[in-house]
């Protein structure tokens, strides 16, 4: 593990202006240029180019160039097939070398590769050990539960950590013995599935009591981090991150800022009403996969007011989802984007109670299922949205509501999405 990083992690006071931000920014590209571009097929011959010349990156062109551009002389069939066997198998041990391979799980039309050298399994350990160990003094239990397990996410354990890799393709209750044998001190899932169990643990079937519960690989919208922090009763702390890296994680406070530290990352702006942006990363950590110039289709809000905490890099509001769900709605001067954060709030404000929600947009209609909804919900929502769309100064689209919840075959939940009209069966 990387004691520097851990300690910049732990005790680190963060930043204290955007010109320390961009200073550091600057001599990490510079070193990054030295001494990992030349190693890369792809970027030798553009170590000198400025930061903003390089390619544009995204997870196809990535992928395309795979092996031209990652520093380690893998090739990008040969490491699809371990990370594919891997994931028939559900034995994420084997290596291509030192080099982990990890497979994402392509909700955004297309799975992507990553790499992790042991220096980089290392760093990401520091960082997140240094940031969400609870006690230093104290032996740790974390329950990591994700689609797959990765050496990476093996690189937590050490003498005072034990690391248990609980599979999200296997039965939730069949998790339930081992998690309460187990009494996680640190406790890392994806959203729904810390729902999920704060459900159960609040019924009494479970009795845990992590000092950290930390929400990984989806959205965390605000009815379920309330239900969480009342189950387990500490706060939820949140790591956002992509195949891409970690590109977020949460203050000592609980607020979510950019990890400008270890990443650059600029904005591709597409709503300057709530300066809703999709981050464009340079990672200068990142030397087994370089990725420089990379956008992503998250949308993130910015928060613009200074956190208490400190730290001048940069606050996040919330992360509003990809970029093709975000909803925009017809209005007399071109589309206006509709915030999931504006739905979610209809939602949780109404009289009526529910159980839980979907909201799908495809072309100019809206459909809403309502599961297990009070009398009067649909009502109630259909007015509210006309109040929403009024505000915005929109076109309110056809509302078609159904009950329950819709048919879903994605591994990572998506409460509201955006549909191509060409789609049928919703």
């Amino acid at each position: 593990m990387s004691l520097t990083a851990f300690l910049h992690s732990r005790h680190g006071r963060g930043f204290s202006c955007r010109a320390e931000i961009e200073a550091h920014h600057a001599a990490a590209f510079h070193r990054f240029r030295a001494r990992v571009m030349p190693r890369s097929p792809f970027y030798r011959g553009m170590a000198d180019l400025p930061l903003k010349a390089l390619p544009r990156m995204d997870k196809a062109r990535l992928m395309a160039n795979f092996s031209a551009i990652n520093t380690c002389g893998i090739d990008h069939d040969a490491a699809m097939q371990v990370a594919i066997r891997a994931e028939a198998s559900r034995d994420f041990r084997p290596l291509i070398g030192k080099v982990s391979v990890g497979l994402s799980t392509g909700t955004s039309g297309q799975r992507g590769l990553f790499l992790a050298t042991p220096r980089e399994r290392r760093l990401w350990a520091a960082i997140m050990l240094g940031r969400y160990w609870p006690e230093l003094w104290r032996r740790q239990r974390v329950a990591f539960f994700m689609r797959a397990d990765n050496a990476l996410y093996r690189s937590l354990s050490n003498p005072l950590v034990r690391f248990a890799f609980f599979d999200l393709l296997s039965p939730f209750e069949d998790h339930l013995a081992r998690l309460a044998d187990l009494d996680p001190s640190v406790l890392i899932a994806p959203a729904r599935i810390l729902a999920m169990l704060a459900e159960r643990q609040a019924a009494g079937g479970l009795a845990l009591s992590p000092r950290r519960v930390i929400s990984v690989a989806e959205t965390l919208s605000p009815e379920d981090a309330a239900l969480i922090e009342r189950a387990f009763g500490t706060r939820v702390h949140q790591v956002y991150q992509a195949t891409e890296g970690v590109l977020a994680m949460t203050c000592r406070l609980g607020h979510l800022h950019l990890n400008e530290r270890w990443l650059r990352i600029d904005r591709d702006v597409i709503d300057a009403a709530s300066g809703a942006f999709c981050p464009v990363i340079h990672d200068f950590t990142r030397e087994s996969l370089p990725i420089l110039n990379y956008r992503l289709d998250d949308v993130l809000i910015p928060d613009p007011d200074p956190c208490p905490c400190g730290c001048a890099s940069q606050r996040i509001a919330r992360i509003e989802g990809r970029e093709d769900d975000v909803l925009w709605w017809p209005s007399a001067t071109g589309p206006r984007m509709v915030a999931s954060e504006a739905i979610r709030t209809a939602i949780a404000c109404l009289p009526q109670p529910l159980r839980d929600y979907r909201v799908v947009q495809q072309g100019r209609m809206l459909h809403l299922w309502l599961d297990a909804a009070a009398p009067g919900a649909e009502p109630a929502l259909r007015t509210s949205l006309a109040g929403l769309a009024r505000r915005l100064g929109a076109e309110l689209p056809a509302l078609v509501f159904h009950r329950g919840l819709p048919p879903e075959t994605d591994a990572k939940r998506r409460r509201i999405r955006v549909l191509p009209e060409a789609r049928a069966g919703v």
